[in-house]
Order: structure tokens, then C-alpha cells, then sequence
């Protein structure tokens, strides 16, 4: 039996500190405790009853409160200090890749940041979206920061707006970037009437380029 205890500093605000303790027997995750909700949480049948018994008991609730003031928010300034001047910010990229079965995937990946906590979320005209979702782990550069790819699988022909919100102890805000397939759609039509404008443009102007040095040609025999 072990226990895993940690300090989570959420990106909005180094104010905002959660403690947390996974417990674990025969290495099955078998409860946590969560700063945030005040209480343990089981995970499997013997789990459940023993963070029954831990919750009904008052001395390991000022226990846990007191462990939270000790290990997390008296060294949160500690813990920044330490990572502030190695602090790096993600860069934010989004692309769209071809899917199976006519569906379109959305790759939103973030990368070179530091440290390796980061939140990577999607969006559908404001409202998160966890259906269709996969991310890949945090991933070393080998530099000493890190990346991660979330994946978004959405279906063609609607006209939603589609945003990945990236998270991060460096950021004052969040990062925003946005994707519409109808506006994506528009701006390739667009490019493509261009070009085909910009070609029969230059069709005429060549045409007419010949026709002039034909002229002039034939005015010089004569």
C-alpha cells in the first residue's frame, strides 16, 4: 500500500491550490482525496467503504486540511520561485487532417512549454466538447520542454465554430485558436476563383501580347 501526494497551482492563479492524495493497494488506484471537494472519493468496492470510514472521521478531515496548508500553500511561493526563470510558454498550432469515413480530424497541438502541466480543451461555439476527443501524452523535446497533441474528430457540412483553448502557469489568458469549416470552405473557393481569374487574365493579356507582335510583323514585310 502507498499514497501519492501532490499539489496541483491552477494557470489562473497561484492562489488556487488543490491537494491531492491517490491511494493505491496491490497497485489498484483504489481512492482519492481532493482538497476541492473536501472529501474521499473510492474508486473500487473496498475503496468505497474505507473513504466512508475516512470521511465520518473528524480527526482526518483536520488532518487533511492541516496537510494542505503544510505541504501546498506555505511552499506554493517556494515552488514558483523555483520554476519561474525556466517558465516557458506553449506555442499553439491548429490544423485540420483527413479523417475516415468523409469525417474531418482537428489537431491542435502545444508545444515547447515548461513546466509539464498543461490543459488542453476544445470548444463548439463556446460550449466544451469532450465527445470525439482524444489527446496524446505530454511528451519530452528533449530540451527541456514538452508537448502534447489533442485530437477533435468533427463531422462535414455543419457551420459550427470550433475553438482549442490551451491552458498554462505561464499564460495570464488562455490561448484561443479557431477553426469554421464554412470559412475554411469559402476561403479555398475564393483562392481557387482567383487563380482562375488571375490564369484567364492572363490568357488575355497574352493573346493580345501575340496579336500586337503579329501586327507589327506583318507591317514591317509589307
Amino acid at each position: 500500500m502507498y499514497a501519492d501526494f501532490r499539489c496541483n497551482i491552477h494557470p489562473a492563479g497561484p492562489q488556487r491550490v488543490e491537494y491531492l492524495i491517490d491511494w493505491y493497494f496491490n497497485k489498484e488506484f483504489m481512492m482519492q482525496y481532493n482538497s476541492t471537494l473536501g472529501k474521499w472519493t473510492g474508486l473500487t468496492p473496498a475503496g468505497l467503504i474505507s473513504a466512508s470510514v475516512f470521511n465520518e472521521n473528524p480527526f482526518d478531515v483536520l488532518q487533511r486540511k492541516e496537510e494542505k496548508q503544510l505541504i501546498c500553500v506555505d511552499n506554493v511561493g517556494h515552488a514558483l520561485n523555483a520554476t519561474r526563470d525556466n517558465i516557458a510558454a506553449p506555442s499553439v498550432r491548429l490544423v485540420e487532417a483527413s479523417g475516415s469515413g468523409g469525417d474531418t480530424t482537428l489537431v491542435c497541438s502545444a508545444y515547447d512549454f515548461y513546466p509539464r502541466h498543461i490543459q488542453v480543451a476544445w470548444l463548439r461555439d463556446g460550449q466544451e466538447v469532450t465527445s470525439g476527443v482524444t489527446s496524446s501524452e505530454v511528451l519530452t523535446n528533449g530540451n527541456w520542454t514538452y508537448l502534447v497533441h489533442s485530437y477533435l474528430r468533427v463531422t462535414p457540412g455543419g457551420r459550427d465554430r470550433v475553438t482549442c483553448k490551451v491552458e498554462h502557469v505561464s499564460l495570464k489568458e488562455p490561448k484561443l485558436r479557431t477553426w469554421a469549416e464554412h470559412e475554411a470552405r469559402d476561403s479555398e473557393t475564393g483562392f481557387l476563383l482567383g487563380g482562375a481569374c488571375a490564369l484567364l487574365l492572363g490568357t488575355a493579356c497574352l493573346s493580345s501580347g501575340l496579336m500586337v507582335h503579329r501586327r507589327r510583323r506583318y507591317s514591317n514585310v509589307l
